[in-house]
């Protein structure tokens, strides 16, 4: 069994302020994630220890001085790349379309470690997962947005009321989805959601992320869901989004723009609408309860057991960890739990 206390120690030592009180779950997930970040950044703030042994080199190489200089005007030392693709790292895609003239902003891409899906304000019924996660994805409409399509050769600059559509643009390795049971009442108390919400053993992502699709109707925009939807910029330059995508090798092969739905070919690119098939379900890893009420509580994880989660087994077991206590427990217990975070791993 593992021991915590090494890695809060490491924590401490980068300067986070870890006390011995009650912490949460998804904040020490972020911690981690954003330490994990700046240790492996493709560029650190600050030379790291381990590069002492490269900078002692008498052979090291040097930028040239068009690229980067110190300082003291001295030329900076070509240090190894020490960058890391982090599993839990995936990008949302948004875009903002204009409900007078049609005008579609470029499609902006935004970094995320989990995803945050909050309990309706209104009981909905029974709740499931992938209902909060369609609830996600849904459209926003915006007031008072200035329109470029609108406002050409007009003074002063048109606002208009937009339309925002966000989807997945990539799926993480590792998905972490984080269910806010915190909730604020009038009189700026708070309080904790108690509401079920049923998940799945495996998680299919394909109606939550855009794919590239050859479809009919070009009209529709970016947006999540069953729907066969098309975002393209055939008739517009390209985003700065999508050159990005382009230069990171995300989407190589796209010529025309990104669209939505799986296409019927294999490629071997890491954006979502050229993954293989089956890269898009996700097999369920471990669950993080709270148990307690807003101001108190205890932390509790059911987890796959290690036998199982390479390869496939036909009697697979859980764990119940609570603390230094790990017991046993069916997938039942595992299913009906009070989940706060839930962890899936990519088959």
């Amino acid at each position: 069994m593992y021991s915590p206390v090494k890695v809060l120690d490491a924590l401490r030592y980068r300067r986070w302020v870890i006390s011995h009180d009650e912490q949460d779950s998804h904040e020490l997930f972020h911690v981690l994630t954003q330490t994990l970040d700046e240790d492996t950044a493709r560029y650190p703030r600050v030379v790291s220890l381990f590069d002492t042994d490269t900078l002692e080199n008498s052979d090291v190489e040097y930028q040239s001085e068009k690229h980067a200089l110190s300082r003291t005007k001295g030329l900076l030392p070509v240090l190894p790349h020490r960058e890391m693709e982090q599993p839990f790292r995936g990008l949302l895609a948004s875009q903002m379309e204009c409900q007078k003239c049609g005008f579609r902003n470029p499609i902006k891409y935004d970094a995320f470690d989990s995803l945050s899906l909050n309990l309706p304000s209104i009981s909905m019924g029974a709740l499931t997962l992938e209902r909060m996660l369609q609830r996600y994805i849904s459209e926003e409409t915006v007031h008072d947005i200035e329109c470029i399509g609108c406002s050409k050769n007009r003074k002063p600059v048109v606002k208009t009321t937009f339309k925002k559509k966000l989807t997945i643009g990539k799926l993480p390795k590792c998905l972490c989805i984080h269910i806010q049971r915190t909730s604020w009442l009038d009189n700026g108390m708070q309080m904790k959601r108690y509401d079920s919400v049923t998940f799945p053993q495996t998680l299919h992502m394909d109606g939550f992320v855009y794919s590239k699709s050859a479809t009919k109707d070009r009209k529709q925009g970016l947006v999540g869901g069953r729907d066969d939807c098309v975002f393209s910029f055939q008739n517009q330059s390209a985003s700065s989004g999508v050159n990005l995508l382009r230069a990171l090798n995300y989407d190589c092969t796209t010529q025309s723009g990104l669209h939505i739905r799986k296409p019927s070919y294999n490629s071997t690119s890491d954006i979502n609408h050229n993954s293989p098939e089956g890269a898009m379900s996700y097999k369920l890893s471990s669950v993080i309860v709270h148990l307690g009420d807003v101001f108190t509580g205890h932390f509790i994880c059911y987890r796959r057991s290690p036998q199982t989660v390479q390869g496939t087994r036909q009697n697979e077991r859980w764990l119940c960890c609570s603390d230094s206590s790990v017991t046993p427990c069916t997938l039942d217990d595992v299913l009906s739990s009070e989940a706060y975070m839930l962890l899936y791993e990519r088959m």
